[in-house]
C-alpha cells in the first residue's frame, strides 16, 4: 500500500509530456493568451501603414536600401513568400504615392540616396535639407546591426515630419549574422522606448511576428552566420519585433 501512494504520487508529479518538433497539434500547450501581440505579419501591416496613407507626393526613406527595390516590403507575404505578382501591384500602388529615398553606407552620386552612418551623432546636421523631411521612414533587418541605435533613432526622429510614421522590423530572436556586424536584439517595448527617448510619439504597433517561428534556419557562411546544428535542426526560434510609430510633435531631443 506504501509502494502505492508513492507510485501515485509520483504520476501526478512528473512533468508534461514534451512535444515533438513539427507537432501540429499542441492541445493545451497551443497558448496565444501571451500577454502580448503575436498577431503581426510584418511585411503585410507593414504595406498596410504605407500603401495605406493618405495622399500623394509623399517622401520616403529606406534605410538599409540594398538595391533599392523594396523586395520585402513590397513581394512578401506570410512566411517570406515572395509572390512577383503582388510586388508589381504594389510597386505600381507605392509608384503613385511615394518619392523614393534610400540611405546607404558608401557613397553615391545619386541625389536620392543620402549616405553616411546614421549611428553618429553628426549624420542629421550632415543632412540639413532632409530635417522634418520625410513623411515615412522604414527599415527592415537593420536595426540589429547598428552598433549605436538611440543615435540612429535621433536622427530618423529629427528626419520625419510631424504626423509622419517610422515602421521598423527587426529581429527579437534570430541567429547570429554580420552586415557588417550584429549587435542588437529587441523587445518592442525596448525599441519603442529608443524613439520614446527622440521625441513625442504615438505607437500605432508594437508587437511580434512568428509566423516563421519554427523554420529551420542555418546561415550560408557570407555573414559569418553559420549556427549549431543538433538533433533539431539549426536555428528554429525566429520571432521579428514590428513597431509603428508616429511623430507628434516636433519636440526632439
Amino acid at each position: 500500500m506504501a509502494f502505492q501512494r508513492i507510485w501515485r504520487c509520483l504520476r501526478s508529479s512528473r512533468p508534461a509530456p514534451r512535444i515533438r518538433d513539427g507537432e501540429k497539434k499542441l492541445g493545451n500547450f497551443s497558448r496565444t493568451d501571451v500577454g502580448y501581440d503575436v498577431t503581426q505579419v510584418k511585411e503585410e501591416v507593414a504595406r498596410q501603414y504605407i500603401l495605406g496613407r493618405p495622399g500623394t507626393g509623399q517622401k520616403f526613406l529606406d534605410v538599409g536600401a540594398r538595391d533599392g527595390q523594396l523586395t520585402y516590403l513590397l513581394g512578401i507575404n506570410g512566411n517570406l513568400e515572395y509572390v512577383e505578382s503582388e510586388y508589381r501591384k504594389n510597386k505600381a500602388a507605392f509608384a503613385e504615392k511615394y518619392q523614393y529615398f534610400g540611405l546607404d553606407l558608401q557613397p553615391s552620386d545619386d541625389p536620392s540616396v543620402l549616405t553616411g552612418d546614421i549611428c553618429t551623432t553628426e549624420f542629421a546636421s550632415n543632412h540639413p535639407t532632409f530635417g522634418g523631411f520625410f513623411d515615412v521612414i522604414y527599415s527592415n533587418n537593420v536595426f540589429e546591426h547598428l552598433r549605436r541605435p538611440w543615435i540612429a533613432a535621433s536622427n530618423l526622429m529629427q528626419m520625419l515630419k510631424p504626423n509622419g510614421i517610422c515602421v521598423t522590423i527587426t529581429p527579437f530572436s534570430l541567429r547570429y549574422h554580420e552586415c557588417p556586424g550584429d549587435y542588437f536584439r529587441y523587445t518592442a517595448p525596448g525599441l519603442i522606448s529608443l524613439f520614446e527617448d527622440a521625441g513625442n510619439i504615438k505607437v500605432h504597433v508594437g508587437g511580434y511576428d512568428i509566423t516563421g517561428r519554427r523554420n529551420n534556419w542555418q546561415g550560408g557562411g557570407e555573414a559569418n552566420d553559420i549556427c549549431p546544428v543538433d538533433h533539431f535542426g539549426a536555428w528554429r526560434e525566429n520571432w521579428f519585433t514590428v513597431v509603428i510609430i508616429e511623430k507628434t510633435g516636433p519636440g526632439i531631443t
